[in-house]
């Protein structure tokens, strides 16, 4: 879906090349060519005075505004789920093994964002989000 599409491109430009939102991907990610099966995960973080949830020195837990999925498959990528809310989201813990990786834009180019290339943690992440999702 052309739409679901550009609502990712949007939200990485946005949030993920400013590093507040973290990407968890099964692979690589090519924007310009995406046709292999792939899911992405953006886990936005809280912004504001108490975005870190009370870490002290890098300590504690970061705080989670908003996750949304999207999954391409033969090039139709399709939103999967979108959580916000700190019920729902109360207990997440984001990846903090994220380091900066790259993306590759539709245009070509390049942006660095936070984030990890691991397809375990997407399994995991589908089995808890998408029964839930949306």
């Amino acid at each position: 879906m052309v739409d679901a599409f550009l609502e990712l491109q949007e939200i990485i430009l946005d949030k993920g090349s400013s590093r507040r939102a973290l990407v968890v991907a099964s692979r690589d990610i090519h924007l310009e060519n995406e046709l292999a099966l792939n899911t992405i995960y953006l886990i936005e973080l809280q912004e504001g005075q108490n975005a870190a949830g009370g870490r002290f020195g890098g300590f504690g837990q970061r705080g989670v505004s908003r996750i949304i999925s999207f999954t391409n498959i033969s090039g139709a990528w399709r939103k999967e789920v979108e959580m916000t809310g700190s019920e729902q989201l109360k207990d997440f813990e984001p990846p903090y093994h994220a380091a900066a990786m790259p993306l590759t834009l539709p245009d070509g180019k390049e942006v660095m964002v936070a984030g990890v290339i691991d397809e375990t943690l997407v399994e995991d992440y589908n089995q808890r989000f998408r029964d839930k999702g949306s």
